[in-house]
């Protein structure tokens, strides 16, 4: 192998600044979102033991850690409701209602591609960019569900300039990820 042959392609490095969120089920979080990760991978491990020392082979299960995002919240709050209504819809803590409701909300218009007795899922999509803003990869997530909305921060002391932002965890099935160019 030459020096030649190992000099990467591409030279340009990524810009953790140049990315889009977009959730089927969160318009609002997908307009304000300031912060996304692509989660981690694991696999698990095997312990072989042995009189001496334990070894460790490769197991047969791969774990995704979560999706975080950190959004900007609305000053109607529709964003951070969105989130907190779906996480009440999948329990309904009061009324079986809730969970009807739960499928109302994931048959609005702005949700597409929608599988039948599959309301507490939806798919998003995290799209990074080159520095030249091209789209260049795309992660898609499968049957994405959200396990917690952070707590929103109010403070008299703060500026008019502070605004308000959350986080907000979700769980996947697995992801799928494509080059774009």
């Amino acid at each position: 192998m030459t020096a030649l042959t190992r000099t990467p392609t591409n030279t340009d490095l990524l810009q953790s600044t140049k990315f889009r969120v977009t959730f089927d089920r969160l318009p609002g979080a997908t307009y304000y979102c300031q912060a996304a990760n692509v989660p981690g991978v694991s696999l698990t491990e095997i312990p072989r033991v042995t009189p001496f020392i334990d070894l460790y082979v490769p197991g047969e299960k791969m774990i995704y850690d979560t999706f975080n995002i950190t959004f900007l919240v609305d000053e109607d709050m529709r964003n951070w409701t969105e989130i907190h209504d779906w996480i009440r819809g999948m329990t309904f803590p009061t009324d079986f209602k809730e969970y009807v409701n739960l499928e109302r909300q994931a048959k609005s218009p702005y949700i597409r591609g929608r599988e039948k007795n599959k309301p507490q899922y939806s798919s998003a999509v995290m799209t990074l960019f080159t520095n030249k803003n091209n789209p260049n990869f795309r992660v898609k997530f499968v049957d994405l569900f959200p396990t917690s909305v952070g707590t929103i921060l109010f403070n008299a002391q703060d500026t008019a300039e502070n605004i308000a932002i959350a986080d907000a965890t979700f769980r996947f099935s697995y992801y799928e990820y494509e080059r774009l160019r």
